[in-house]
């Protein structure tokens, strides 16, 4: 097989006709070629194997292509998220600005239209694997100049060998040197490096957002949601631009706008629940209590809410972190407190109290036991609790007499 086609491909597509098509015209160079035609099946075939090159349907209705795109390039492993995307158009996608500009913000995206040829594939397919070293190439030069940014006495070399290899980087080479400033927290030299990219190109929207994230670690949030509101507009849908308008809206005391931006955020994590749970706590660390309440009701059903809560209490617990193991246990409560289940997590927190093996917890635990047993008086563990904390009590009664 020529080294410069991959060996296998992933075809993510709800018309299994698309993978079908070419599947037998590039097997024929020894291309395995997988397809996906849900998003179940996409998301674990891409997890579970590494595709030098992906094909997407744009339109795909379970989660959009572009989401899909965006989702894995956050991967945690360098040969997924480097992967070369090829988004796969239909007629019935048609022209969107929004989606074009948002295409030509993230980089490195090829688009094709359907039918797909088999011999027109193949040149598309090669080009992908010349863009998929090039991104290697440039994560290792990225681990290179990190490494040396590490450490205060080489920080000064990292900034030296990025600015050496800027040609070569191309684009991707500025904010390397402005993610050295921003390594050393040198956040005016960072804003220097965005400010002369916009000077050349006042539309670039990898600018503008960066220039709008660092005007919110400068604490400027007005001028910051300004920036990243226009780079929104021109192109919607970038899930690391809205999780940062999220924070933004937070920080600016705009508890309704920042919601907004968490249901897209909740809507394109659909396979990532935590995604959601970290939304809520992040509007409870702001004082927006009611807002994360009423987010949680309308995304979140409450067996769900008592599972997760219930289980990273325990796993903090186990961790030997009582107190944030009792903060997350009461989270839970918070969003439905006449639920059912909740005799779970009462006496969860009645154990966690216990622990601390002091007069003025056995107490607390022995309140939440018996809050636990008016919701399940027939729940044995909590009876058997109840009568050891009583019995404890009683001992410290007569010692205390």
């Amino acid at each position: 097989m020529s080294n410069d086609l991959p060996q296998k491909i992933l075809i993510v597509d709800a018309d299994k006709s698309v993978g079908q098509g070419i599947k037998g015209a590039l097997e024929k160079h020894n291309i395995k070629v997988d397809t996906a035609s849900d998003l179940g099946t996409g998301l674990y075939m891409f997890n579970q194997n590494v595709y030098p090159v992906v094909l997407i349907e744009l339109g795909f209705e379970e989660l959009p292509g572009l989401v899909l795109v965006q989702r894995w390039r956050n991967h945690d492993m360098p040969d997924k998220r480097n992967a070369s995307f090829i988004l796969v158009a239909g007629n019935r996608d048609g022209h969107d600005s929004g989606q074009a500009k948002l295409i030509e913000e993230l980089d490195d995206i090829e688009v094709i239209y359907k039918p797909l040829n088999p011999i027109h594939i193949l040149p598309i397919l090669k080009k992908a694997m010349i863009t998929r070293a090039r991104r290697m190439r440039f994560v290792d030069v990225s681990a290179q100049a990190m490494k040396l940014a590490s450490r205060p006495e080489t920080v000064q070399n990292a900034i030296d060998f990025v600015k050496t290899n800027l040609k070569d980087l191309g684009p991707r080479g500025h904010d390397l040197l402005r993610e050295m400033y921003e390594a050393q927290k040198s956040w005016a030299k960072a804003m220097d490096v965005v400010d002369g990219i916009l000077l050349q190109k006042p539309e670039n929207l990898n600018a503008i957002n960066h220039k709008g994230r660092l005007l919110l670690k400068l604490g400027r949030h007005d001028d910051a949601l300004k920036y990243m509101e226009h780079a929104d507009k021109l192109a919607p849908n970038n899930i690391q631009r809205i999780n940062e308008m999220a924070m933004a809206y937070l920080a600016a005391n705009k508890p309704d706008m920042s919601v907004k931006q968490m249901r897209e955020l909740i809507r394109y994590h659909p396979d990532q629940p935590e995604v959601k749970f970290d939304m809520f706590a992040k509007l409870q660390e702001f004082g927006f209590d009611d807002h994360a309440i009423n987010l949680c009701k309308d995304t979140t059903d409450p067996l769900e809410v008592v599972r997760h809560y219930n289980n990273k209490g325990v796993a903090l617990a186990k961790a030997g972190n009582v107190e944030g193991a009792i903060m997350e246990y009461e989270r839970s409560l918070r969003f439905y407190p006449k639920y059912k289940e909740n005799y779970r997590i009462l006496y969860n927190i009645a154990l966690a109290h216990l622990s601390f093996k002091t007069r003025s917890h056995y107490e607390i635990a022995l309140d939440y036991v018996m809050r636990c047993l008016e919701m399940n008086d027939k729940f044995e563990k909590a009876l058997k609790t109840k009568e050891q904390i009583e019995d404890q009590l009683s001992k410290r009664n007569k010692t205390a007499s």
